[in-house]
């Protein structure tokens, strides 16, 4: 993203729950794929290098934009996946200078270091788009545990466990 855009992950995920459910979500977990198909995102599972969770990519100016999830990794994981690539879709339709032009991007172990600002920005969207903060400050605060809402949200534990560290609910 570049520097004079202001979308932030949080406000770009709660948009694009309100558009997909017409409102405020009412249901979860959240479908990541339902909702990548709503923005007219194709989602296909792929077998992939191991260290390649996902891709999404649109290769023509005047083409379709499709993500790719690796089908050896685990449920959990191909949904973060998809969600975080949805992150990277948002980002780039959202900034008039890309909107338009072709792009890829993978999602791999590079993601999660937190040092490139676009794979940040897509993190912290697939988090909110997944686990949103309202939701979860409101479970947390009547004594849901991480595992309990890990469950409710259906994502693994490990990122239930840093949503809530980054929430400051741990």
């Amino acid at each position: 993203m570049n520097a004079s855009h202001t979308l932030t992950p949080r406000q770009a995920a709660r948009d694009t729950l309100r558009a997909y459910f017409g409102g405020a979500p009412t249901r979860y977990p959240i479908d990541p794929v339902a909702v990548a198909r709503s923005l007219g995102v194709n989602v296909y599972q792929s077998p992939l290098p191991n260290s390649t969770s996902g891709m999404i990519a649109r290769t023509h100016v005047d083409g379709g934009t499709d993500i790719l999830v690796n089908t050896e990794h685990a449920p959990k994981r191909q949904r973060f996946t998809v969600a975080h690539e949805l992150g990277h879709y948002t980002a780039i339709v959202n900034d008039p200078a890309r909107a338009e032009a072709p792009f890829v991007h993978k999602r791999d172990s590079l993601s999660s270091c937190g040092t490139n600002s676009e794979e940040i920005f897509a993190n912290q969207f697939a988090a909110e788009l997944l686990m949103p903060e309202d939701e979860v400050t409101r479970a947390r605060r009547v004594g849901a545990s991480a595992l309990s809402l890990a469950s409710q949200f259906d994502v693994s534990l490990d990122a239930m466990n840093f949503r809530l560290a980054n929430l400051r609910l741990a």
